[in-house]
């Protein structure tokens, strides 16, 4: 049996369609600004449990739009809106972000990163749908009020 569950999200039509009435670069900013506030409790618990004694891989752990490990390269969409966030090590903490998280020859694996996904998936997912939607709320009375200033 899977240790895994199916979630289900609903309400992200409804959220897509909003953005989609915005300007392209506020739905990003909108979007962006959004999913990195749902990741940061995720990414204080695996700095809070990744090993102190590895480098700077405590301090590496980010929020961001761009990967942290060397190499990877960013998908490119077909849709221009979309937007991507990460949360894991930057390129300081990459030499040892994986050995670390899945063990070594030499290493038991720490698990820091699963750590933090276990205990908070299900917050990130809970109620995304109407968190996003008042977010964007918020967004189109700020282009609203902007335009009204201009016109």
């Amino acid at each position: 049996m899977s240790r895994y569950r199916r979630s289900r999200v609903e309400g992200l039509k409804e959220c897509n369609s909003a953005l989609g009435q915005l300007p392209r670069h506020v739905g990003k900013a909108t979007l962006v600004r959004f999913g990195k506030k749902r990741l940061e409790p995720m990414k204080e618990t695996a700095k809070a449990n990744a090993p102190v004694e590895e480098g700077d891989l405590r301090d590496s752990i980010i929020v961001g739009t761009r990967q942290g490990s060397p190499g990877q390269r960013r998908k490119r969409f077909a849709d221009k809106a979309a937007v991507e966030i990460y949360m894991g090590p930057s390129a300081d903490g990459y030499p040892q972000a994986v050995p670390q998280e899945m063990g070594s020859v030499n290493n038991p694996p720490a698990g820091y990163m699963r750590k933090a996904w276990d205990e908070h998936h299900d917050q990130l997912l809970d109620g995304i749908a109407e968190d996003l939607s008042g977010q964007i709320a918020a967004a189109a009375k700020r282009v609203a009020r902007r335009q009204a200033r201009k016109g």
